[in-house]
């Protein structure tokens, strides 16, 4: 039996979190887990709505294959109904699925690009813009109220920028940011969890 299956929402998710599980797992505070030899993961074709209705019916073909299963979805899309609502049902559904007690459910809420915005100086070096200049992107869009630590519209700002800089959203560009950016300054609660949640799994 191998030790993890991943769900997510789409490509930059995937490319997120197998970078963190191969390449930062020192920084996380966890065994290293090799793709296909420790863990699986999978993107599901209809995002976010998709892991929200089918994440324990997905997993469910993985059951005896896999200790862990980890799934991670953004709380904000069209139709959501809220990150508690969400974190609730898929849990619950896995649960009583056969997952329980060897499951999370990890929402992010509003989105993945929340975790982009530390105060790493990796982040403009990769996006292409300076502090400064984000920091005028942001105040211009009324993206990053002025006394938040992060901005409260990560991915229209992360956007933005990249369109000014001439940059594409890719999986790649989030490969190169999880590899670089400082885990350590990342205190969102849904990146905690999940750090937490692999501690408890997966002890160096």
């Amino acid at each position: 039996m191998k030790d993890l299956i991943v769900l997510v929402a789409d490509s930059q998710q995937e490319a997120v979190i197998n970078t963190l599980l191969e390449e930062r797992y020192r920084s996380l505070g966890i065994r290293q887990l090799q793709k296909q030899q420790n863990f699986a993961i999978y993107a599901h074709p209809n995002r976010d709505p998709g892991v929200y209705g089918e994440a324990s019916q997905f997993l469910s073909l993985y059951i005896n294959q896999f200790t862990y299963a980890l799934v991670l979805l953004d709380a904000e899309w069209k139709g959501s109904p809220g990150a508690s609502q969400i974190k609730e049902k898929v849990q619950t559904s896995l649960n009583q699925n056969g997952w329980e007690n060897r499951s999370a459910t990890i929402v992010i809420e509003p989105e993945l690009e929340i975790w982009v915005w530390s105060s790493s100086d990796e982040v403009p070096n990769v996006l292409g813009k300076s502090w400064d200049e984000i920091r005028n992107i942001a105040q211009q869009k009324k993206y990053w109220q002025q006394e938040a630590v992060k901005p409260h519209r990560p991915k229209e700002l992360m956007e933005e920028v990249l369109r000014q800089a001439r940059k594409h959203p890719s999986a790649d560009l989030f490969i190169n940011l999880a590899k670089k950016v400082s885990l350590v300054r990342c205190e969102d609660a849904a990146f905690q969890e999940l750090k937490e949640r692999l501690q408890e799994w997966f002890p160096p």
